[in-house]
C-alpha cells in the first residue's frame, strides 16, 4: 500500500547533512574548532549528538584534536578558520605529522562565486598550504564532492602510518545538494615479512647482550603488553628512543634501561655494550642538531663495531 511521503523524504540531502552522517558512521563524536565567518553555514542547526569543542586559537584546536585522537584511537576532526587559521595551526599540524596522529582537518574558504576576485579570506591554492605535513590535501572541484573528499580524508588519515589530512571547503558548499556517501570499512591491518621475522627471532636467540629500543609506535599500536613479553622472553635491556612522545614500556620494569639521548655520541655510548640492537616503533636516527655547526664522524646510531642492528618500524 502506498503512503504519503514524509517531509524528511522530500527534503534534499545537503553537503552538511551527508558530512554529519559520515561523522556518525566513523564514530566521531566531537569536532574541535575555532570558527569564523567562512564556517558559519557548517555551524548552523548543530546536531545534539556531536559536540563542538571551541578553542581560542587554531594551534590549541589541533593540539586538543591530536590528544583526543590518540586517546580514542580514532581520527580527530578539526574545523579551522580559512587560510589564516591553517597558518596559525601549522606548528601543531607538524607535531601531529611527527606523532603519526590521524586527523581530518577542514578549513573554510571564500564562496566559489567570488574566488576569482581574491576577496577577503580567500586562500590561493588552499590545498597546498599545509603540505608536506598532511597525507592528503584537497579543495574539491564541486560542492557535491565535499562529502566524498571528507570520507577519503578519514580513510587516508587512519591508514598506517597514520597522519593528518586536509579539506578546504568554500563557505557556500555546505547548503548545496549532494548524494549520500556510505561509509566503507577499510582494513588498517598489515603484516611483517615472515622471512624477516624468522631472521629477527634467530638473531635474538643467538644474542648474548640484546637491547630493544622502543618508540611511540609500540603504544600507538596498543602493543605495550606484548613488548613486555618480548623483553622478558629475550632478557633484553629496554631503552626508550629519543624524543618518544608516548610511553611504550613500563619504567618500573627491572629490564627498563633508561631514555636514549638524541646526541649520536651519547646514544652510541649507551648501546656500546650490546651485541644486538633492535629498534621497534621508532626511527633509527633522531639526532638533534649539533651546536656550533661542529661536524662529527660517529654513526647515527653507532654502537660497538660488531653489533647487529635491526629495525621493525616503517616510520
Amino acid at each position: 500500500m502506498s503512503r504519503k511521503p514524509t517531509k524528511t523524504e522530500n527534503k534534499s540531502l545537503t553537503v552538511k547533512d551527508a558530512t554529519f552522517g559520515l561523522l556518525r558512521a566513523f564514530g566521531i563524536k566531537k569536532v574541535f574548532g575555532n570558527p569564523g565567518s567562512t564556517e558559519l553555514p557548517f555551524l548552523s542547526d548543530w546536531p545534539d549528538d556531536i559536540d563542538y569543542v571551541l578553542g581560542l586559537q587554531e594551534a590549541s584546536v589541533i593540539g586538543m584534536a591530536d590528544g583526543y585522537a590518540q586517546a580514542t584511537r580514532n581520527a580527530g576532526f578539526a574545523n579551522l578558520h580559512s587560510g589564516a587559521g591553517v597558518g596559525n595551526a601549522l606548528g601543531n599540524i607538524y607535531t601531529a605529522h611527527r606523532n603519526q596522529t590521524p586527523l581530518v582537518i577542514t578549513a573554510g574558504q571564500q564562496a566559489r562565486s567570488i574566488l576569482p576576485l581574491q576577496a577577503f579570506l580567500y586562500a590561493e591554492r588552499a590545498s597546498e598550504f599545509p603540505r608536506p605535513y598532511v597525507k592528503y590535501s584537497v579543495e574539491p572541484a564541486r560542492p557535491e564532492d565535499v562529502p566524498a573528499a571528507i570520507a577519503r580524508a578519514y580513510y587516508v588519515a587512519m591508514q598506517p602510518p597514520c597522519g593528518p589530512t586536509f579539506v578546504s571547503i568554500p563557505i557556500d558548499d555546505w547548503t548545496r545538494p549532494t548524494q549520500p556517501i556510505e561509509a566503507r570499512n577499510v582494513s588498517r591491518e598489515f603484516g611483517p615479512d615472515p622471512g624477516a621475522m624468522k631472521a629477527l627471532a634467530a638473531a635474538l636467540s643467538e644474542s648474548k647482550r640484546p637491547a630493544l629500543v622502543v618508540g611511540p609506535g609500540v603504544d600507538r599500536a596498543g602493543a605495550v603488553d606484548l613488548m613486555v613479553q618480548v623483553a622478558e622472553k629475550t632478557k633484553a635491556a629496554v631503552w626508550v628512543s629519543p624524543f618518544s612522545a608516548r610511553c611504550s614500556f613500563p619504567e618500573r620494569h627491572p629490564q627498563f634501561a633508561g631514555f636514549l639521548h638524541a646526541s649520536p655520541g651519547q646514544l652510541s655510548d649507551a648501546l656500546r655494550d650490546h651485541d644486538l640492537v633492535v629498534v621497534i616503533g621508532a626511527p633509527v636516527c633522531a639526532a638533534r642538531p649539533l651546536a656550533g655547526n661542529k661536524t662529527h664522524n660517529r654513526g647515527c646510531p653507532r654502537a660497538a663495531a660488531d653489533a647487529k642492528r635491526c629495525r621493525s618500524d616503517p616510520c
